[in-house]
């Protein structure tokens, strides 16, 4: 019998095959496909959610262990704002509490392009594009992207006058070193190092240190714009102040745009009486 069931399904096959796919076997396959294909389907509707569930029972660990990291993360993200949110608030009230100055950068400001030098030769200063209709007004500190420039000394509706830190009636407080020592930083003319005065003989200043405005005295400047470089130190060891020279941060060749500080103060004080 095996023989005879053998010997038959080699006929059959041989003859299905020289039918080029479209002998008994090809059709009985067709039929068979068309018969089980909807069960199979019917048996996946059915038994997929089952296996979806018990897939999700596997998983449920996982994502148990995902939400209790998510809620540790979200925990700790909302201390951290009510942390800044603390910080911020004090940060506020210490300010108010010490009338401290705003810092500059976040202050109202201005830009303007410089149209002009003023023709005198005994005043350094500059004529800018911006005036009272853009909220300039005199006493006024005026600085660029390298550091201060000087102070609006007229103001007019469409333009204004602003006096360079290099003039030597361009005075500004101004502080030096890492423990911040107090002086005025005055300027000596176009080509020159600015001087910095007023600084005790017994202060830690080198050459290299930064030099920058102070709100010592409550100066029209705010503080920590950049002023300039220390080049030299000198000085008689019985004097009671320093002789200190200060590379301006800024190229007065070359001034083309500069910021007022629309908020900075209307005084001027220069230490020393001047």
């Amino acid at each position: 019998m095996l023989l005879v069931f053998v010997a038959l399904s080699i006929a059959l096959i041989t003859y299905d095959f020289r039918q080029g796919g479209s002998g008994p076997l090809e059709k009985a396959k067709d039929i068979s496909a068309t018969i089980v294909a909807p069960i199979q389907r019917g048996f996946t509707t059915v038994f997929r959610p089952v296996a979806d569930f018990f897939s999700s029972l596997a998983e449920l660990g996982d994502l148990r262990s995902e939400n209790r990291e998510l809620e540790n993360e979200l925990r700790e993200l909302r201390r951290a704002v009510q942390e800044a949110r603390s910080v911020t608030d004090e940060n506020a009230d210490l300010r108010a509490e010490l009338e401290l100055d705003e810092a500059y950068p976040s202050m109202d400001k201005v830009t303007a392009d410089v149209i002009g030098n003023n023709p005198s030769n005994y005043q350094w200063s500059v004529f800018i594009d911006k005036g009272t209709e853009d909220g300039v007004r005199p006493d006024m500190a005026v600085m660029n992207a390298d550091g201060l420039v000087g102070k609006v000394i007229a103001a007019r509706a469409n333009d204004a006058t602003v006096l360079l830190i290099i003039d030597p009636q361009g005075a500004a407080k101004a502080k030096v070193g890492k423990d911040g020592y107090t002086g005025v930083v005055s300027g000596n003319g176009a080509g020159e190092d600015l001087s910095l005065n007023y600084i005790d003989n017994e202060a830690d200043v080198e050459v290299g240190d930064e030099v920058s405005t102070s709100a010592y005295n409550e100066g029209i400047f705010p503080p920590n714009i950049p002023v300039g470089v220390v080049t030299r130190v000198s000085g008689d060891t019985a004097a009671p102040d320093q002789n200190i020279d200060v590379a301006p941060s800024v190229d007065f060749t070359g001034l083309e745009i500069v910021t007022v500080l629309l908020e900075s103060g209307p005084r001027l004080t220069d230490a020393g009486g001047r």
